[in-house]
């Protein structure tokens, strides 16, 4: 049956004659539904810890838009996948916006397939640092797939996670290398069918700057890649680097411009900064208390400068890569044990933690999903781990998660230093 309908559609769209869009958008919905599958249980959900604030060619034009939604699962079945039948519910909204837009660079073919924003869109509550529910949520799918037809690993497969993405609005006249997901209590769902990769990508609501313009990125790597992009400082655009040697996507997000609100705005980020700026001073006065360097004129030096902060982000990409395929020995002989607990399933068979360590400074709560664990090495450690930055440059902290025999989960802490 897929076979025919290929034929067929590529029969109809070698017409030079371009059908009507909303003629399209009715064939893509009853191809889908007609076509529709049951769907992997082979997914993954992650959501970025709130810790990590410190570290912190469009082939969309007339028929062919018909051939390349239909290729895709909707968000809505992705949403299903992910259990998550209030969110599917919410794509199949008039607040829902189908977007298909699709952009490739090297291997890498990237398809926006739509955004939904509002309150209580989820059945999966999620908590900042503070324990707040984030009721207000941006959420946003993409499908990933290789150029040359090779499938995406699935998330059972060791290659899994081998190639990483980062997926994350970013919005006008903010820093984007400040403002995404890993600070904007971001998280997301994935999966992999018929070896494409698809994404659900949250964040706070990013509707109250939709009278700015508001993108979505998709770079190469675990966290926002400021080589990637260009930011320009006075008119607060974001454009792809083009000398870019990489993944770099860059979307325009279709916001509704009337659900515009400068007053939350506004408010979002004065919030937003005093917290980073407490985070700055806390780093100074850190310094000033163990005797950190000084310039001629007698002004602390802040390690947490513009340019380091940018820095940071690149060092805990580095990180990352380099302890991807680490085991319990080289954390221990690599890295500084500094807590270790043992975490007990909840009801939903998931871990829920919350720890101070008063002698680094450092604290984090969350919630972690029973599936994050599935993928473990020999020695039971699960591949997932969360990485922070750390209390000076070129330092992180390292949670791993190791599954013991009894179902009982060992969290530990390990401080990095280069």
């Amino acid at each position: 049956m897929k076979h025919d309908m290929d034929q067929l559609l590529k029969k109809a769209l070698s017409s030079k004659e371009e059908p009507d869009y909303w003629l399209n958008q009715k064939i893509i919905q009853k191809i889908q539904e007609k076509e529709s599958e049951t769907m992997s249980e082979k997914n993954r959900r992650f959501r970025i810890p709130a810790a990590a604030m410190i570290a912190a060619a469009v082939i969309v034009a007339g028929s062919a838009s018909a051939y390349a939604a239909w290729r895709y699962l909707t968000p809505e079945q992705v949403a299903q996948t992910a259990e998550d039948q209030k969110l599917a519910a919410a794509f199949q909204g008039e607040d829902a916006v189908a977007v298909n837009e699709v952009q490739e660079y090297g291997n890498c073919r990237i398809t926006l397939l739509g955004i939904v924003s509002g309150k209580n869109l989820s059945q999966y509550e999620g908590w900042d640092e503070n324990g707040e529910v984030l009721a207000d949520r941006t959420y946003v799918v993409t499908a990933i797939e290789n150029v040359d037809g090779t499938p995406r690993p699935d998330t059972s497969e060791e290659e899994y996670g081998e190639e990483p993405l980062f997926v994350s609005p970013l919005i006008e006249g903010l820093n984007p290398a400040i403002y995404n997901s890993v600070t904007m209590d971001g998280g997301y769902f994935e999966m992999v069918e018929d070896g494409i990769q698809y994404r659900i990508a949250e964040c706070n609501n990013v509707e109250m700057f939709a009278d700015r313009q508001v993108y979505l990125c998709v770079n190469d790597g675990n966290f926002y890649n400021n080589e990637a992009y260009l930011y320009d400082e006075t008119s607060g655009s974001i454009s792809r680097n083009e000398a870019y040697q990489g993944v770099n996507a860059l979307f325009t997000l279709p916001l509704d411009k009337g659900k515009a609100d400068k007053e939350a705005a506004d408010k979002y980020v004065k919030e937003f900064e005093e917290e980073w700026n407490q985070g700055e001073d806390s780093a100074e006065a850190d310094i000033e208390e163990t005797g950190g360097e000084s310039s001629e004129s007698g002004e602390v030096l802040d390690p947490v400068s513009e340019g380091e902060k940018t820095a940071s982000g690149n060092f805990l990409s580095e990180v990352s890569k380099e302890i991807e395929n680490w085991k319990q020995e080289d954390f221990d002989k690599n890295a500084k044990l500094i807590k270790e607990m043992e975490i007990a399933p909840n009801k939903d068979g998931d871990f829920e933690y919350d720890y101070e360590i008063e002698s680094e400074g450092i604290g984090s709560k969350g919630t972690l999903g029973a599936e994050t664990l599935s993928e473990r090495d020999d020695g039971n450690m699960a591949k997932f781990r969360t990485i922070m930055d750390g209390d000076s440059p070129q330092t992180a902290y390292i949670e791993t998660y190791t599954l013991k025999e009894d179902g009982n989960m060992v969290l530990r802490v390990y401080y990095y230093s280069k």
